[in-house]
């Protein structure tokens, strides 16, 4: 999970300045557990600091990234989220609410797929598509039924 402290600790000994904005990025995930969008954690910096950009929110989150301390999920919907949690594990997708949810992996799944006698991963992504349990009991919609 993304500490702060060590996440400035990181950037600053790469060489990173750090901005206010990228502060507020980083406050926005750290113990963040909801794979906020890309929208939510530019309402959370806005508010904060009023004159951010999304154009900046976007470079920063793609700065975390780069450094291995966030994963930017390309799951559902098109939209672009987060996970401070950068252990490995899936993530189960509700097609109709949009929810993200953490799901274990056993260490044999991630082993097996680390082991590739023709490529060399540096990472292993698992991604679940269905509906949740609070969902479950409600008529499906039809963006569920494109999906």
């Amino acid at each position: 999970m993304l500490d702060q402290h060590v996440a400035v600790i990181t950037l600053r000994d790469s060489g990173v300045r750090m901005t206010p904005q990228r502060l507020l990025v980083i406050e926005a995930l750290a113990g963040n557990r909801s794979h906020p969008t890309v929208e939510q954690i530019f309402e959370y910096v806005r508010e904060r600091y009023p004159t951010v950009s999304l154009a900046t929110v976007y470079q920063s989150l793609a700065l975390l990234s780069r450094h291995g301390l966030i994963t930017e999920l390309h799951g559902d919907r098109g939209t672009l989220r987060c996970d401070p949690d950068t252990s490995s594990h899936a993530h189960a997708y509700c097609r109709r609410c949009g929810l993200v949810m953490d799901v274990p992996l056993p260490p044999a799944a991630t082993h097996t797929a680390l082991d590739l006698d023709t490529f060399n991963p540096t990472q292993v992504e698992v991604s679940i598509y269905g509906v949740c349990a609070a969902c479950a009991g409600q008529p499906s919609s039809p963006v569920e039924a494109e999906a």
